[in-house]
This record gives C-alpha cells, structure tokens and sequence, in this order.
C-alpha cells in the first residue's frame, strides 16, 4: 500500500530550513532549498517567500538574477536549471529584466522563434516604453542591444540592419560585446561570422576565392571604413577563424597594405604547421595551402625586399596543388603585370640555389657526405613551378636544368624520364649532349651500365662535344669501368677529363658519383696513379749507370720520341693533374699531396715539390713526407738540413715509407742517399757500440739499403753485425744471406754468417760457412777467427778439427790409403787454418799429420812429427803417428808397439790410424804385433800383451778368428770374461758358417764353447754356460772334458750341472733336467747328488699320472 505524502509538509520543512540559513547568512543554499520547494509546490514557496523581510527577500532576487546572468561557474545547485530559476524569478518579481532577457534568448537558442516580437519587445525595453521596468543601464544594456541584434539578423537574415546593430554596439562597449557575444551568442557566433564575411564580400566580390581578377579598391571611404570594422569586429569575436584571417589578409592586400598582409599570411600558414588537427577535420585542403602560399608570394613581392621567400612560397605552392597555384599566380601576378618578373625572380633564385650548392659541396670536407643536398629542394621547387607557368610545361632548356637538378638531388627515375623525353624529341637538337649526359647517370643509378655507357661513349665520340658534357662523360665511363674492375682505364679517364677541365671534374665526383663509390673511386684513383708514377721511376731507374756506348746513342735516339709522348697517359704530368683533382676532393689528406709532390719532382720541379710538402704539415711532419723532404734537400745540396730530416725520420720508426719513394727518386739521388746514410752509420758506429746508437745505425744502414735498392752489400754487412750484436741473430743471418744470394764468395758475408750460427750454437751450419770462406781466402778467415773471444774462438776450432775429423774417417772407409789430394783439399785447409789460429795445440798438428798420412807422404808427416814432438815423442797418440809412418817404412814389430799405446786408451783412434796405412802393411803389422803378444805374454805381461793383440784383432779384424782366440784367453787370465765372451762370441759367430777363415773341426769348435761357458760360469752367468758345455759335449766329448779339467775341473761344473737341473726339475721341465743330469753325469760319474736326481726323474717319467 503506497504512503501518501502531503506536498505541504515538505514544502514547509525546505521553506524553514532556507529560513534558517538565511538567518546563518548562506544565501545561495537557501535559494537552492526555495527553488526545490517551489518546484514541490509553487503557491505554498510564494506564499511563504512574501512572508520573508524585504531584505532576505532582496538577496534571494539577487542570487536569481546573478544565476540567470552568468553563464561561468556561478550556477544553480544540481538538479535545478535555469529555466526553473526564470520562472521562481518571475512570479516573486514579475516583469524582472534578467527573467526577461534569459527567456528571449532562451527562444533564440531554440531555432529564432519569435524573433520579431523578440526584436519588438527589446526595442521597448531599450526605449523604455514598457511599463514596469526602468531604461535599462549598463551590462544589461549590452545585453539586450545583442539580444536585439541576434533577433534581427534571425529574421531579416538578408539585411544589413542586424550588422548594423552589432558594429553600434560594438563601437559603444568592445569588451563587454566581445566578451558577451563569446559567452551568451557562442551558439550562433558562425551564424553572425558568415552574416558579416558575407557582407564583406558583397561590398568588395574580388576578395572571393572563386573571384578571377583582383582589383585594387574603388569603393568610397565609407566603404572601406564599414569593410574594415567589420574585419574588425569578425576579428575580436573569433580570433582564430582561418577563414576571417584569410579575408583580412586579402582586404589589406587590396588596399596596399601588402607587408600586414605577409604577416597575416605567415601567422596562417604557421598555425597550420602547429595545428595537425586542422588536415584530419578538413578545415585545411592542399588547395587552401597553396592559394595562401601564392597570396603571401605576391604579398612578399608587391611589398619588395623579400624575393627570395615569395620564391620559396611560389615553390611550395606548385608543389602541393599546382592547379590553385597556377589559379592564383594568373589573379595575383599575371593580371597585375608582376607575372613576368616573378619568372624572372624565380630563375634567378634557381640559379643562385644551384650556385650556393655547388660552393657547398665544393668546401665539404668529408667526400662521402651528402650534406648540403637538401640546398636543392627550393630550387627544383623552383625550377617546377617555372615549368608550370610554361603553358607547354617548359621549354627545353628549362627541363634540361630541372633534370640536371633532380639528378643531383637524387630523384634519378624521374630524371630518367624527362631525359628519355627530351632525347626521342626529334626537332630539337640543343642541349643534345647534356641531355645525354643527364640519361647516362640517370641510367647508371638505376643499374643500366649498358646503356649508361652509351650515352657517354656517344658525347665522348661527337665531332664537337660540350666541354663540360665531355668531361662529365669521361667521369662516368671511368666510374663504370672502376665498377666491372678496370681500374687502370679509369685512371685514365680521371686524368683525361682533369687536364680538361679540373674543377668541373671533382663537381661531378661530389655530386654524381654514388656516395657509397666516391670512397673507393679516391683510393683507385691514388693507387693508379702511384702505380703509374712508379712505373716511370722504375723504367728510369732500372738501367745500369755503367752503360756502353751503344747503351747512351740508343737512349739519345729514344729521347725525342719520349718527349713527343709526354702528353699520353701515364706520365708524371697526367699524374701530377690526378693528384691536383685528389687534393680537390680530400683537401686534408695527404696521399694526394705526396702524390703530386712525387709527381713534381719527376717533372723536375723540385722547388714546387718542397713547398707543397713544407705546406701540408709543419706542425706534425708524417713520415713520407720526412723522407721526400730529406731527398729533396739531398738533391738541392743541403747536407745538415737532410740529416736533421732524417733524424726525425728515424725517430718516428717508419723507414718503410721510403720504398715507393725510392722507386720515383733518380738514381742520382738514390746514390746521394746511400752513400750519406751509410756514411753516417759508419761515423755512429766508430764513436761507440751501445745498443742506442746500434740501432740508431741500424737505421741508417736500413735506409742505405732500400736506396740501393737491396744491393749495397757493404751497408748489408754493416747491419747484419749490428743485428748480431743486438741478439737479433736471426735477422742478422737474413742479412748475411742476402749479400751471398747475390756474391756467393763474399768472404766477409761467410765468416760473419757462420759466427751468428756459432752464437745459435747451430755446429753444422756454422762449420758449412766457415769452410766455404776458407776455401776463399783462408788468410781472412783466420783473422776473423782470430779476433774472436777465446770461447767463441775455441768452440769453432774444436767444431772445424771435429768436421775435419768426421769427413777424414768416413773418407778412408771407402777409399784405401793413399786418397787423392783433391779429396783431402777440406783437410789440409782446415788443418792449416787452425796451426795458424793456435799453433801450439798438438790436436791441429795430428790432423795435419794424419792428412798427410792419407795422402801418402809418409816423410813430409815424418818430418812434422819430428819438428812437432821430437824424435821420441812422449804423447801416446804421437807415438801411435810414428808408428804409422814405421809401418809405411816396414818396420812392423816396432809399429806394432807404438800402436798398442792407444790401443786400449782410445780404440777408436786406433781403427783410424789403422785405415791410415794399406792393407798389406796391415796384415804384417798384426802378425808382428801377435808375435809380440806371444813373445811378452810368456813373460806374464799381460796387459801388454793384450794392446798388441788388441792391434792385431783392429788390423784385420775377423779375417783371423786366432787373434780372438789369443786376445780372449788374455782377457780371461786378468779377469775381463765379459770382454772374452765378446770376443768369443765372434768366434764361435764364425763356425758353420761360409767364411773359409774358420775351421769346422768339432774338437775347436767343442774347445772354444769350453772357453766362453768357462767366462760364463765366472760371470754367474750359469745358464748360458752350461748351455755351451752341453753342446760342447755333443760335438767332442773328450775334448770338451780335457777342457773342463784344464779349466774349472770335473766337481765344480758337476754342481753347476747339478743346480741347473734341479731348477728344471721344480719347473717340472722333466727332458732339460734330464739333459742336464746325463750331462752332469758325463762330467762327474762320482756325484751322488745327480744319481738320486736321475733315479726321481726316472721314476717320475715312468709312473703313471693319478688324478683325484
């Protein structure tokens, strides 16, 4: 069940409880609260509202009217409008005139309802002809005159009066106006905006955009005073309008006012840069920027002074619509007479742009940058809106330049066509080879090599090409051929077009070259070029200074035609143009600069070579440049100033600069250059041999040698003893090397190389040059031994006496005494070399004496030993020569005797002294030296007894197994059996074999394996013994047991026999142990020990095997 609520009630409760904070003094809270109950129940609020004193009453009317009146942020509370506040307004104050002004513009608002009596009834209030209400005075009086206005113009849309009202009130109160119209008309402020611009453009029609002419103003003065208050006023009341700006700008244009104009223009055209949002709503057309850009051209152009922006507009305009601006340019400039200097400003400016562009690109320091390009766009800009004013798109010539511009700025497609354009029209022939041009690097950027190459080889090969067209040609067909790797043919071109036309050249290089090839274009051009200007100093420089005659008539005959052909290719005149269009391009580089300085002084301009290389860096000298100006200062015969120079040089530790300077330089200089860097290392190093001025030396020998082009064998020498006495060893042998590549006998170079070896310790290597350079000339070699340090001088002796030694010994293995001379050559040189180092060692005397023995001249070594040692000498290996020579004079017995001296001491001197006298001689010389063996021995001189057999047994080796036989029974009596075995061993070796020397009676046979198993069991070496006496048995059983009784006896071997067989038998070796009891048995019949062994084996081998 719904409550029912009685209005009265609440009314009342809102009525006392605005009363209250009335009385709090909160005016606006309680009108709120009075509103609400007069929105519950209207007669109840009055009623009590007419109860209220008249100055609550008053404040209550105030806070309406302040409501109604304000349109900012003094509003009613929410849920209470305006309307509501009207109407309470009205019924406590009727006739009020802020109720009354709300409700006509609340009619307004609503679509002009009523506009007529609105008008009427504004009118009387204004007149104050309504009853009730005083003139109004003040705001309100603005107020209703807008009021007024705004009805007017609702309904006489047509007429002028509305205006008319608006500019009255206007004149009388511009703020109040301004602000009121913004606040209470916002709604119809385009409404009265367009009533007004129309008003404009019907009083001036030239002023519309669609308008064909622009006239200057022929209106009266009131006219022009009304269009201007009128701008005026459109001005205050909508600032920002583009449109209301426009038209101002316009109307100042008219009137003469052509600098206001410009700047109306530019805040326009600013605030549509700022202003993106303008394009996505549409207020902003390419259209409409472009009919401003051209109106602020002929503004900027009727005010003077500002030529270069109106061209700049002009540009811009026809670039974004060209129609509009083509539109305009006819009604602003053609139709007032400035359309044909605006041509002429704009060529002009086109040609001041590409002027300014060029100066740019010709100062900028980095070949490889693009910078400055963005100069072009105004002027292509300008050159296309020249084309568009054309009424048959330009004229030839014009294109020509607008496809030039395009080019450089990179637009190369659309180059391509008005080049391909311009090149199928058939009457027209002018311009024909930059047109060419234009299309051959135009197809060039788009990969058409092939038919870029055309193009240029066509303007290359016309009967009367174009200067600059030519050279532009050669640089592309020198750019193409870089590209398919021709590099020598672009040198060529390069250099053909920069002796033509220099600056033309590194213009085309900056601004039609790709920039990703100038780089690489620079360094062919600077390797190409080095490489042709070393290729002339190399065709001069190659030739001999010692030439015949023949040699200087055919150089004589050779000149004239050398002359005819200075101006081809290649030569250092053609180098010195490149190297001028590299210094063009690198300005700050110096391989150009030393190029042309190189090229200069081929040219025999020495002096223009010297200042160019003073000039390129004072401050921080580079090394090439040192070395040219050390050379160039030799040649002009300043000695101090070049050795400064080349002091610096050495200092910064760069010589190597000097070798494609060398192969330019003259060979005159060349030999200056030498002989006063080896002069000068010469001086350092005579004054003191620290390492600071070694390899300050080095340095000058270094420079010597390059000037020589490597063949100064004297600086080379000098620098290989520095290198070795820097340790730089290796670096030394190179030098050495070099100089016998060349002079193979070079004595010096010999000695000193096979030193460094020594300081290697590399014996073979250093032994190998140190006989090649005696076999030169010893008397040098051994002074160079000589001024060695004792160690080092020693260590080359001793290795010389080893090789001597070693080739001697091997010599006499394959070749019998005596040898030829010529092979012993190496030994009497070495053997000389070294009694001349240090003749008291006796070692160089014995090999002289042993080279002679080998030979054969047995007195003259007879006579050096007598001379060396006397007649007696008391060294053994003396005495073992004399023995040599008696054996070569047959005194065998005493040969053999002095030969056993060595014989145990150095064996291997023996066998050499041995191969030292023939073979005849040597078998007696062995049976001599075995008699004497024979002879001491029954004397008990054993141990001399064994030199001479040891003599004998080296004199003929196995071919008498009886020297073994003898000299292994001496061994074994002073107790050497090792030895004995071994000589046994040679023996024994022998039997059963082919060798007829040996006998293969089984008595000796059995005897000499009783001998070595005799020295076996001495050695404790049991199992090979009894071995041997087991076989010995087998062969000769009574001999081999007369030899057991002789030698160990029966009862020791038996027990050898005995341990040998018992050791089988725990191996279970049953048939050994069994061989060996039999054995044992054979030789001691009487050992128990061997019976009992026999018997267990016996019964072993009988008894059958039990497995469990």
């Amino acid at each position: 069940m719904t409550a029912v609520v009685r209005p009265g009630a609440a009314v009342s409760e809102l009525c006392e409880n605005g009363g209250k904070l009335l009385e709090a003094g909160e005016l606006v809270r309680a009108t709120s609260l009075y509103m609400s109950a007069f929105r519950t129940h209207a007669a109840s609020t009055v009623s009590h509202m007419r109860g209220l004193e008249k100055c609550n009453l008053a404040g209550v009317i105030a806070t309406l009217e302040s409501w109604l009146d304000s349109h900012g942020d003094n509003q009613p509370t929410e849920g209470l409008n305006k309307g509501l506040a009207a109407v309470f307004l009205s019924t406590l104050c009727p006739n009020n005139m802020s109720a009354t002004i709300f409700k006509m513009e609340s009619l307004l608002q609503k679509g002009g309802h009523g506009c007529e009596e609105i008008f009427a009834r504004c009118t009387a209030l204004l007149e104050g002809k309504h009853r009730g209400n005083p003139d109004p005075e003040g705001l309100t009086r603005v107020v209703l005159e807008l009021t007024r206005a705004l009805a007017c113009l609702f309904s006489e849309p047509h007429s002028n009066k509305a205006l008319q009202l608006y500019l009255r009130t206007y004149q009388n109160n511009k703020s109040e106006t301004v602000t009121l119209i913004k606040s209470r008309q916002a709604q119809h402020l385009n409404k009265i905006v367009k009533a007004f611009t129309d008003r404009i453009l019907h009083i001036n029609p030239s002023l519309k955009p669609e308008s064909e002419y622009v006239e200057k103003s022929t209106e009266n003065e009131k006219d022009v005073g009304a269009s201007s208050r009128m701008l005026d006023f459109l001005l205050a009341i909508s600032p920002g309008d583009r449109e209301v700006q426009e038209l101002q700008a316009a109307h100042l244009f008219l009137r003469g006012r052509f600098g206001d104009s410009a700047e109306v223009y530019s805040g326009i055209l600013q605030h549509r840069k700022t202003d993106s949002s303008s394009y996505t709503s549409g207020q902003e057309t390419p259209e409409r920027t472009s009919r401003l850009l051209t109106s602020r051209a002929a503004a900027y152009f009727s005010a003077g002074g500002k030529v270069v922006e109106a061209c700049r507009d002009l540009g811009d305009a026809f670039e974004i619509h060209p129609a509009t601006a083509r539109l305009y340019f006819q009604k602003l400039f053609t139709n007032h007479g400035t359309g044909l200097a605006a041509r002429n400003h704009l060529r002009q400016q086109a040609e001041r742009g590409l002027s300014g562009y060029r100066e740019k690109i010709l100062i900028r320091p980095d070949l490889r940058s693009t910078e400055g390009v963005e100069l072009l766009d105004p002027v292509v800009a300008q050159l296309r809106t020249l084309c568009h004013l054309e009424p048959d798109g330009g004229g030839r010539e014009l294109r020509v330049r607008l496809a030039d511009c395009l080019l450089l700025r990179g637009e190369h497609k659309e180059a391509l066509s008005i080049c391909s354009q311009l090149a199928a029209a058939p009457a027209q022939q002018s311009y024909q080879n930059t047109v060419q041009i234009l299309r051959g690097y135009a197809r060039l950027l788009s990969d058409d090599h092939k038919g870029a190459l055309e193009d240029f080889q066509a303007v290359i090969e016309h009967n009367a090409p174009h200067p600059s067209s030519c050279v532009r040609a050669l640089c592309g067909r020198g750019l193409l051929r870089m590209l398919s790797g021709s590099h020598y043919l672009t040198a060529l071109d390069y250099m053909t077009a920069s002796r033509l036309q220099l600056q033309d050249v590194a213009l085309t290089v900056r601004c039609l070259v790709p920039w990703n090839c100038r780089g690489l274009l620079f360094m062919v051009l600077l390797e190409q070029g080095r490489a042709m200007l070393e290729g002339t100093g190399e065709s001069k420089s190659s030739s001999n200074p010692n030439k015949n005659s023949q040699q200087h008539q055919q150089e004589d005959q050779l000149q004239a035609q050398t002359k005819r052909d200075n101006h081809r290719a290649g030569t250092p005149a053609d180098v010195h143009s490149l190297a001028v269009l590299l210094m063009e391009l690198q300005p700050f580089a110096d391989g150009p600069q030393i190029l042309a300085a190189d090229a200069l002084y081929q040219l025999g301009r020495v002096e223009e070579a010297y200042r160019l290389l003073l000039a390129i860096g004072p401050n921080t000298p580079r090394a090439p440049i040192l070395a040219r100006l050390a050379l160039l200062q030799l040649h002009r015969g300043f000695l101090y100033d070049a050795n400064q120079l080349l002091k610096k040089l050495i200092q910064c530790g760069d010589t190597s600069c000097l070798r494609p300077l060398l192969v330019v330089a003259h060979q005159k200089d060349r030999s200056l250059l030498q002989g006063h860097c080896h002069s000068a290392a010469k001086r350092i190093l005579e004054s003191t041999r620290e390492e600071i001025a070694l390899r300050e030396a080095v340095a000058y020998l270094s420079i010597a040698i390059m000037a020589s082009g490597g063949e100064a064998a004297d600086s080379l020498l000098e620098r290989a003893r520095c290198y070795a006495l820097l340790g730089q060893r290796k670096t030394a042998i190179y030098d050495f090397s070099a100089i016998l590549k060349e002079q193979p006998n070079h004595v010096h170079a010999l000695c000193g190389r096979g030193f460094t070896y020594l300081m290697l310790n590399q014996q073979k290597e250093c032994t190998h040059d140190v006989l090649a350079a005696l076999q030169i000339n010893a008397d040098t070699v051994t002074k160079d031994i000589l001024s060695l340090k004792d160690k080092a001088r020693k260590l080359v002796c001793d290795w010389l006496h080893q090789y001597c030694r070693t080739n001697l010994s091997e010599l006499l293995v394959v070749n019998a005494a005596p040898c030829q001379e010529e092979q012993l050559r190496e030994a009497f040189i070495i053997s000389g070399a070294l009694m001349r180092t240090e003749c008291r060692d006796p070692r160089w005397h014995l090999l002289y004496v042993d080279t002679l023995l080998a030979k054969g001249e047995v007195k003259a070594a007879g006579a050096h030993l007598s001379q060396v040692f006397g007649q007696e000498p008391r060294d053994a290996v003396a005495q073992a020569r004399v023995g040599v020579v008696e054996a070569w004079q047959q005194k065998y017995h005493s040969a053999a005797r002095r030969l056993s001296k060595v014989a145990e001491k150095d064996s291997s001197s023996l066998d050499f002294l041995l191969s030292l006298i023939p073979f005849n001689q040597r078998k007696r010389t062995a049976q001599a030296a075995a008699h004497e063996a024979s002879t001491v021995s029954s004397g008990g001189h054993w141990d001399q007894a064994l030199s001479l057999l040891t003599v004998a047994v080296t004199a003929v080796g196995t071919h008498r197994l009886q020297y073994l036989r003898q000299r292994a029974a001496c061994l074994a009596q002073l107790g050497f059996h090792e030895r004995a075995i071994a000589d046994l061993d040679r023996v024994i070796q022998k039997h059963g074999g082919s060798d007829s020397s040996c006998s293969d009676d089984p008595q000796v046979w059995a005897e000499d394996l009783c001998r070595r198993g005799r020295s076996l069991v001495l050695c404790s070496r049991e199992g090979p013994a009894l071995e041997d006496f087991t076989r010995a048995l087998k062969l000769h059983r009574d001999q081999a047991l007369q030899c057991v009784e002789a030698g160990l006896g029966r009862l020791r071997l038996g027990d050898c026999f005995l341990r040998g067989a018992l050791q089988h038998y725990g191996e279970q070796q049953l048939s050994k142990a069994w061989t060996l009891i039999e054995c044992g048995l054979a030789v001691d019949c009487e050992n128990a020990e061997l019976r009992r062994l026999r018997a267990k084996v016996k019964r072993e081998v009988a008894s059958p095997c039990n497995v469990n």
